[in-house]
Parts: C-alpha cells; sequence; structure tokens
C-alpha cells in the first residue's frame, strides 16, 4: 500500500517509531523571522479516539502544516493513549492533517493566537472506514428502493 505524502514526511524524519506511554513529537524548525530576533511560539495538543467505540488511537501520524502554503512545520505519531503534542508553531493559522489506516483522514484549521502558548484541540473522534462504507451501501440501497 502506498504511504501518504504525510506518512512519506514524517518516515524520512524517523518520526514512525514506536510510541510509548508519553504523546511521541518531533519539532521542524521554522525559518527565523526576517524582522525580528524574537520567535514567539506555541503549541498544540490533543487525543484521538475512535469515534464509535471511544478507544484511544495509537501510531497515527498527525502533521501540522502552514495554511498558506502547505509547509509542513512539525509532526507526531500518536501515544498509546491517543495523545499527541506539536510543539514550535509560530502564531497564526495552520492546518492540521490525520492519519491511519482503517480510518476516514481528518483535515481541520487551527490556530494559535497570542497569548495562548498551548492550545489543547480536545479529542477527535476518527471515523473507521468500515462505518464509511456500510452507510454508503446502505444510502445506496435506499435509494435504490425508492426508485
Amino acid at each position: 500500500m502506498l504511504l501518504s505524502m504525510f506518512n512519506r514526511a514524517l518516515m524520512g524524519a524517523g518520526l514512525l517509531a514506536a510510541s510509548i506511554s508519553q504523546p511521541a513529537a518531533a519539532n521542524f524548525s521554522e525559518v527565523p523571522s526576517a524582522h525580528t530576533g524574537v520567535q514567539i511560539t506555541g503549541s498544540f495538543s490533543g487525543t484521538l479516539i475512535d469515534q464509535y467505540t471511544g478507544r484511544p488511537i495509537n501510531q497515527a501520524t498527525v502533521a501540522l502544516m502552514r495554511h498558506d502554503n502547505e509547509q509542513l512545520i512539525a509532526g507526531a505519531v500518536t501515544a498509546d493513549n491517543g495523545e499527541f503534542r506539536l510543539d514550535r508553531a509560530t502564531f497564526g493559522r495552520y492546518m492540521l492533517h490525520v492519519e491511519i489506516a482503517g480510518y476516514e483522514p481528518l483535515h481541520e484549521e487551527v490556530v494559535i493566537a497570542a497569548g495562548r502558548d498551548v492550545v489543547d484541540l480536545g479529542s477527535y473522534g476518527l471515523i473507521p472506514l468500515k462505518a464509511v462504507a456500510t452507510n454508503s451501501a446502505q444510502h445506496k440501497m435506499t435509494l435504490v428502493a425508492q426508485d
């Protein structure tokens, strides 16, 4: 099976290692700001769970990318308890991308605003692909039955 763009980028950075009890995280340094010598940075943290069972999802690839140009800023692999943390993002808008085999990918805009060093994103419920396929099949059967 072909790996996604995010998995390839994180694998190249050596991030797809076995998870430990603490959230796994890695940082990719950003280009220093040209107009100031000070980088004001923050972090994002959150938890991934199965939407239907509520169980934590471990070994998911989490990538933080710039909203404007899709540049990879930070990446992590979720820990056994489903937690992740992405550090060293400057204040601004980003896209959070989450991927793991067997689940629908997640893409969501997130923001670090001034005065918030750590943004807790809370829990994200990922949808298993078999649930999506089952719902699609049921929908198709309903449409055929109505004809």
